[in-house]
């Protein structure tokens, strides 16, 4: 009977541990980082061929760029949507949002502000 109430006090004690804990915004933040990883890469590439297009007059190669970032920000979309499966708690509050934003621009922020800012 003793060794009843232990289980049972201890898987209450777990269960509410878990329900109290909310999600990981941390985890969240680096998920984030992965679904901007193929769009910050193709933002960078566009900026240096319109740096390049600037330079040369040449616009094509830009043309066939912006064609190539409709399909990964098309991927980033479906990746994002996972997210929201994932940390339902974190689609629902704006506030949570925000702070998983703010989070994943330390840790990933997008290479094309930081090269319009240069």
């Amino acid at each position: 009977m003793t060794r009843t109430l232990i289980y049972a006090a201890t898987f209450l004690l777990l269960c509410s541990t878990a329900a109290f804990a909310g999600p990981d915004l941390d985890q969240a933040s680096n998920d984030v980082c992965k679904c901007l990883e193929a769009p910050h890469n193709q933002a960078k590439k566009a900026m240096e061929l319109l740096h390049q297009a600037q330079a040369s007059g040449d616009m094509s190669q830009l043309m066939s760029a912006q064609g190539e970032m409709m399909g990964v920000l098309s991927e980033s979309n479906r990746c994002f949507e996972g997210l929201a499966k994932k940390y339902p708690e974190i689609d629902r509050s704006n506030e949570l949002q925000n702070k998983v934003m703010a989070m994943a621009e330390q840790k990933c922020p997008n290479p094309a502000m930081n090269m319009q800012m240069n």
